[in-house]
């Protein structure tokens, strides 16, 4: 007499070798053999199975979007895994945007590789900016008194003049030039010069000058000022303050004080004016101060 369906070995052999298909083999049947519906309980489990299969499959895949209809302990655990991994996949796009207060505490000893990348992409980031800022301050800065340098008085006073085009403002201008500065180094040495020019800078700090006005060396003892929304009769009072307290301070060198004075010209913004022909009134205004007796403010007409 034959065996009933269920419990025919070659039936339950065939049953077991799908099972294990689904667990080993590159392709699989989407749907259990026909002969197989008589195993009782075969065609949920097969299912439940080969769900699971494609969910780990795809999430292998980098398909974290994979929807399990499935429910049960199994199912649950990829659905979970899923999310973790879907959050972390947002969490590296945070990362990669820039946000590195970004951590882990779901995935074990993972998190804790992840955390301590995030630190460390964190740190090696902070030690580039700051880097990138010295950089940059060194292509800015004159070296040997602080000040802007000549390249970036340059940039500054062209973005100046863009902004008084756009919105009809106006501003001055000082040129400044040490007198008989070649003296000082000749009589006391290059390093007393050097220190005269750093006086300078300490001049400007202290002449009642605003936060949104600018100085730079513009090349041997020469230095520029610029006052945005400054009037040529303010410039003027501006320079004029410099002037007098340039007088009086003295320049502590090698233990000994000495003092000196500059020359300075004085030239308003115009509309249309190029950042060439402003300078050059203001040099020309310089100039006359130099030839009519020096330590003294002249003005551009």
């Amino acid at each position: 007499m034959a065996q009933p369906p269920a419990k025919n070995p070659e039936l339950l052999d065939t049953a077991l070798k799908s099972l294990h298909d689904l667990l080993t083999a590159l392709n699989v049947r989407s749907e259990p053999l026909d002969e197989l519906a008589a195993v009782e309980g075969f065609a949920d489990l097969y299912t439940t199975l080969l769900e699971v299969r494609n969910a780990i499959m795809a999430t292998a895949a980098g398909d974290l979007q994979y929807q399990i209809a499935m429910r049960g302990y199994v199912p649950g655990a990829i659905k979970g895994m899923q999310a973790s991994l879907r959050h972390l996949t947002w969490q590296t796009k945070a990362i990669a945007s820039g946000d590195y207060s970004q951590r882990t505490d779901f995935m074990g000893e993972f998190s804790d590789a992840f955390n301590t990348m995030v630190l460390q992409l964190d740190e090696t980031m902070r030690n580039l900016h700051l880097k990138e800022q010295d950089l940059r301050k060194m292509a800015q800065t004159d070296p040997l008194t602080g000040a802007n340098n000549r390249g970036y008085f340059m940039e500054l006073l062209h973005t100046e003049i863009k902004r008084c085009q756009r919105y009809s403002h106006t501003f001055s201008v000082l040129m400044l030039d040490l007198d008989n500065f070649k003296s000082i180094n000749d009589t006391r040495g290059h390093a007393a010069g050097d220190e005269a020019l750093r006086t300078m800078i300490r001049v400007f700090q202290s002449s009642g000058l605003r936060q949104s006005d600018f100085w730079g060396r513009i090349g041997g003892e020469e230095f520029a000022v610029t006052l945005p929304e400054t009037t040529l009769h303010a410039a003027a009072e501006a320079a004029e303050r410099i002037r007098a307290n340039l007088v009086k301070t003295a320049v502590s060198y090698d233990n000994d004080k000495f003092f000196f004075t500059a020359s300075i010209g004085v030239s308003q913004y115009k509309a249309g004016d190029a950042l060439e022909t402003l300078l050059q009134r203001a040099d020309q205004a310089m100039y006359e101060a130099k030839q009519t007796g020096r330590n003294r403010v002249c003005l551009a007409p």
